[in-house]
């Protein structure tokens, strides 16, 4: 058994960022609050927590010590409130969702009408609207997008993980119903690079699994575009999550992680799937001799 690994993996320059800062935190000795997780993958979340370090939902859960502000970045409004409780504040949010932050706010200051291309209820969304001002729209699907009302001045931007094609394909319908139009493409250059390895995979095998959280955006996108172009496309976290099944048959198989996937959890995960090849490979040939 052949894993063939795709060009792009291991983190982004965000999430190494942001697990460097909260490690950076927990060294320190203070009590070290993420508020939620860090990232979106399981495996780092495990390794922060045997540091001391504790997740919240609310500011209001953190009565001492210092918050760390995770990738996804959060709206004023917490930061404020972090500030106001006298807290430490240690902002982990990745560079390219600040950027995507301010562009918000300009769009929302220049009295257009802010469309946000993203998952209502994700983290980096939730941070946007609270600098998208009032009336401001989220779509996520083309059956979203054209109910948007027609609009005078209409502003664009995009959750950094979501898919190029799809904030092409809303920028062009955003034309057609507003008499004026601003846009920034706020997606993200690295999670495209990602998409774009993807897509080289699947030319390539016929089977690919994507490692990384299940509540992880890119990652679940990676596993979209492999079923786009017809290939067998599994999502786990762990390695121990692989099965022989998933592999019977194939000579070659692809890998690749998340933005927020360890390598060491990738090796893990080709390590194992090599091991069963070879298990499910010898099955095979046996029972072909019989």
């Amino acid at each position: 058994m052949h894993v063939l690994l795709a060009r792009e993996n291991g983190f982004c320059f965000g999430v190494k960022k942001a697990v460097e800062l909260t490690e950076a935190a927990a060294e320190t000795g203070k009590r070290v609050h993420n508020l939620g997780q860090v990232v979106h993958n399981p495996t780092i979340s495990r390794r922060l927590a045997d540091r001391g370090v504790h997740v919240i939902k609310d500011v209001a859960q953190a009565d001492e010590g210092v918050v760390v502000i995770r990738a996804h970045g959060v709206p004023p409004a917490v930061r404020k409130e972090i500030e106001d409780r006298g807290l430490e504040c240690i902002d982990a949010t990745c560079s390219l969702v600040l950027r995507a932050q301010r562009f918000t706010k300009q769009l929302a200051d220049e009295g257009y009408t802010v469309v946000i291309l993203g998952t209502p209820e994700h983290p980096e969304v939730a941070g946007l609207r609270g600098y998208a001002g009032d009336g401001h729209h989220i779509v996520e699907t083309q059956d979203e997008w054209e109910k948007l009302p027609k609009m005078k001045k209409a502003g664009v931007v995009s959750q950094s993980t979501q898919p190029p094609w799809a904030f092409t394909a809303l920028v062009a319908h955003v034309a057609t119903i507003a008499q004026e139009m601003k846009v920034f493409n706020t997606v993200c250059p690295v999670t495209v690079k990602r998409q774009h390895a993807a897509s080289e995979l699947a030319e390539q095998v016929r089977t690919i699994v994507v490692v990384g959280g299940k509540n992880s955006a890119n990652t679940r996108e990676l596993v979209n575009l492999a079923k786009m172009q017809g290939r067998n496309a599994y999502h786990i976290e762990r390695a121990d999550e692989l099965r022989p099944e998933w592999l019977a048959g194939e000579d070659t198989i692809g890998l690749i992680g998340g933005c927020s996937t360890p390598m060491d959890t990738l090796l893990e995960v080709k390590r194992r799937a090599e091991t069963l090849g070879a298990q499910t490979g010898s099955a095979e040939r046996a029972a072909a001799t019989a």
